[in-house]
C-alpha cells in the first residue's frame, strides 16, 4: 500500500493544528463558556448530567444551564397539570444538583420559536437581568490550594459521581483522573510532579488529591 502524499499529510497535519487551536480557546475562561440546554424530563436531565461531568473533567467552564419548554401556571388545573407538577419536581432537582451555576427559565411558547421575532422574544425573556455576553459563572473546574504546612491540595469538579465511578492514578508528572467511563490525564506542575500524592477524597461533588509539602 502505498504512503499517502505530502498534501494529504499537511491536511491531517493542519487538521490536528486547528483541534489543539479550538481546544486552547474552549479551555479559556475568558474567550468562552459552554452552556448547557434541557428539557425537564428524566431522561433529558440524566443526560445533561453526564455531560456537566465531562466538562467539568476536561476543565471547560460551564457558566449557565438554560432548561426549556416550562409549562406556564396557567396549565396546573387542566390536562397538562400532572405533567406540570413533574416539570416542577424535575427543576428543582436541576437547581439544587447544579448549584452554583446559574439556571435559566425558558417557557413554552404557544407558537413554535422560528424566525427572528420569536427567537429575539425568548432572548429577552430567558436572559433578563442578565448580559447575554458576560459570563454568569466564573468558577473554575480545577484550583489548586496550599496549606499552611505546605501541602498543596489540587480540587476537580466531577459533579454527579459516586465514589465507585472515580478512579485516580499518578504516573510521574501525569494524573490520570477517571469518572465514570471517561478518562482524563492532567500534566502536574514541576513541583508537585515530584511528589507522591498521599490521599484523595470526593467531598461536595468534587475530588480532592492532596500532595504532602516538600522536605
Amino acid at each position: 500500500m502505498d504512503l499517502p502524499g505530502e498534501e494529504v499529510l499537511s491536511e491531517v497535519n493542519g487538521l490536528v493544528r486547528n483541534l489543539i487551536a479550538m481546544n486552547e480557546i474552549l479551555r479559556d475562561a475568558k474567550s468562552a463558556s459552554i452552556r448547557l440546554v434541557m428539557n425537564p424530563d428524566r431522561m433529558v436531565v440524566n443526560e445533561a448530567r453526564r455531560t456537566f461531568t465531562y466538562l467539568n473533567l476536561y476543565g471547560y467552564l460551564t457558566d449557565a444551564v438554560i432548561v426549556n419548554r416550562l409549562f406556564p401556571d396557567e396549565v396546573e388545573d387542566g390536562y397538562f397539570g400532572p405533567w406540570r407538577e413533574r416539570q416542577t419536581e424535575h427543576l428543582a432537582e436541576i437547581e439544587r444538583g447544579f448549584a452554583p451555576v446559574p439556571v435559566l427559565r425558558a417557557r413554552y411558547f404557544a407558537d413554535e420559536v422560528v424566525g427572528p421575532a420569536m427567537l429575539d422574544q425568548l432572548g429577552d425573556e430567558l436572559f433578563e437581568g442578565h448580559d447575554v455576553a458576560s459570563l454568569l459563572l466564573a468558577e473554575q473546574a480545577h484550583e489548586f490550594s496550599e496549606s499552611a504546612d505546605g501541602a498543596t491540595t489540587l480540587r476537580i469538579r466531577v459533579p454527579f459521581t459516586e465514589r465507585s465511578d472515580v478512579s485516580l492514578k499518578q504516573i510521574g508528572s501525569e494524573l490520570i483522573v477517571g469518572a465514570g467511563r471517561e478518562r482524563r490525564t492532567l500534566i502536574l506542575p514541576p513541583a508537585l510532579a515530584r511528589r507522591r500524592s498521599n490521599g484523595a477524597k470526593l467531598t461536595d461533588g468534587a475530588l480532592e488529591v492532596t500532595f504532602p509539602g516538600e522536605r
